[in-house]
Formats: structure tokens, sequence, C-alpha cells
């Protein structure tokens, strides 16, 4: 995003595949809803807020997020590494989320783009078009190739992903496609379990260690990267980001850290 890169054993685990048999069944006809409130942690600062919003109704969905810097950062950075992001997109049988048309908007601002500028994605099953307005989009460099851009999902649609499968987070590769120009893998897996203690919740979790592999359109390539997230178990069978690392584009790799986080209506304590 310009958001990002440009930008235990669980005490749960019988309700765990009970849940994800549920879930499996029922997927394309679910109504599921997650709000997310995050503190940005960026070299040890807390230096911004992160909310998240999802909702799935039947076999469609629809995702939102805003990133805004404070403080001291906020002012340093001269906003320009504040956006907004939306995307929308389909539910398939099985519960993969396929995203279809994919925004954001932000960045430094100026007289003549108060609001930033916006950048959209559509997305169907063989390629990504990206547009911008105003002018160009900018599609790094070197650009993805046709086959890299092939089934790949957008970088809210990735939160989404992890929060609403049926099994564990900490086992898939992730293929993004952000903002519809940076290239990337999210090659995650186990590393154990967790007792977690946040703002948030406390309770017993998972942690995945996520490998951040460079694709393709970054301009000056990043080096890959080993990542951690943590994610509980809820009541409703959606996994709880509570800690998710990511590179990005100005302060180097932050931190999100839940500070709220509800499901389905229902806060998670």
């Amino acid at each position: 995003m310009k958001m990002f890169v440009r930008k235990g054993s669980l005490a749960a685990l019988v309700a765990l595949g009970a849940a994800a048999l549920a879930g499996s069944a029922s997927a394309q006809t679910a109504n599921r809803t997650f709000d997310g409130t995050y503190a940005v942690i960026a070299r040890g600062v807390e230096a911004g807020d992160f909310t998240y919003r999802f909702r799935q109704t039947g076999a469609a969905y629809e995702a939102s997020a805003n990133r805004e810097m404070k403080g001291w950062v906020g002012a340093a950075l001269n906003r320009s590494q504040d956006y907004r992001y939306n995307v929308r997109g389909s539910v398939a049988a099985d519960g993969t989320l396929r995203p279809s048309a994919y925004e954001h908007q932000g960045g430094r601002r100026r007289e003549d783009r108060p609001n930033g500028r916006l950048i959209q994605a559509a997305f169907t099953a063989n390629d990504v078009v990206t547009t911008a307005s105003p002018g160009r989009a900018n599609m790094g460099d070197p650009p993805a190739t046709a086959e890299q851009r092939r089934g790949v999902i957008d970088q809210i649609t990735a939160i989404a992903t992890m929060v609403t499968t049926s099994g564990d987070p900490c086992a898939r590769t992730l293929r993004v496609y952000m903002d519809g120009r940076a290239r990337f893998d999210f090659v995650m897996t186990p590393n154990g379990n967790v007792n977690i203690r946040s703002r948030a919740y406390e309770g017993p979790g998972v942690r995945c260690r996520v490998q951040f592999r460079p694709i393709a359109g970054f301009g000056e390539p990043p080096e890959a990267a080993t990542l951690t997230f943590q994610f509980a178990r809820t009541p409703s069978g959606m996994w709880a980001p509570i800690t998710i690392e990511m590179p990005t584009d100005g302060v180097g790799v932050v931190r999100l850290e839940a500070r709220r986080l509800s499901f389905n209506g229902e806060r998670l304590r």
C-alpha cells in the first residue's frame, strides 16, 4: 500500500476443527463482519492509527481501511503516508476472496489534489489493470509481468483472507499485488503457540513466520525479510490479527498492534 512497502497450543483447537467444517460449508452464504483499530508502531514509536473494516454479505464482500500518521511523525512526513483504501469482490464456494475493484487515495497533499492521488485497479482472474488520476499509473521498475499478475489479490483483501480462513492462517502463500503496482509474496508458516497479552485481547494465540518476497514493481528492490504475525481464534470462527509486521516505503518495517477488535458486532476481549 502506500500503506505498505513503498508504502498457543490453542485452547480452542477442538472448536477450531468444528468451526472449520462449518465455515467451509457455508462460506459463500455467510454474513460476517470484522472491525479493527490498530496502532502503527514505527522505530519503537507509536506513529499513527490504522483502522480496518470488512463486510461479507453472501457471495460478496467489501473492505476499507484508513491509515493516518500523527504527531511529529505525520508532520515530518508531510502527510505523505496518509491513505484510505477500498476494495470489493466476490466469495468463491470454498471461501476464497476474489477482488474485482480496488482503489486507494492519499499521499502528499497539494492544492490541486487535496485528497491525494487516486489509484484504481480492476482485477480479473488473469490480469489487473491499473489507472491513476491525475496522470498515468506508475507500474514500477520492472513492472509485473502478465504471469506475475495472474491470480493475485490486493493488500486489503490479503488481510481479510487471513481473518476469514477456515484453516490455519499461518499455512498459506499470499500472492499480493499492492496498489496495482508492487508485486510480492507473503509465504506464511506456523511458528508456535503463544500467550497473547495485548490491549485488544488476552489469551492463547498462534504465531506465524512470514517470508516477505519482493517480486516486481518496487523500483529500488527491497531486501527479502522475515516478519511475524500473531492471530487469535475468535468465537465467531474468524481469526483476529493481533500484531502484523509490514515493510513500508517511508519508515522501514512497521508493526500494527491491535487496540480494539470486533467480530460480527461483538468486541473481542
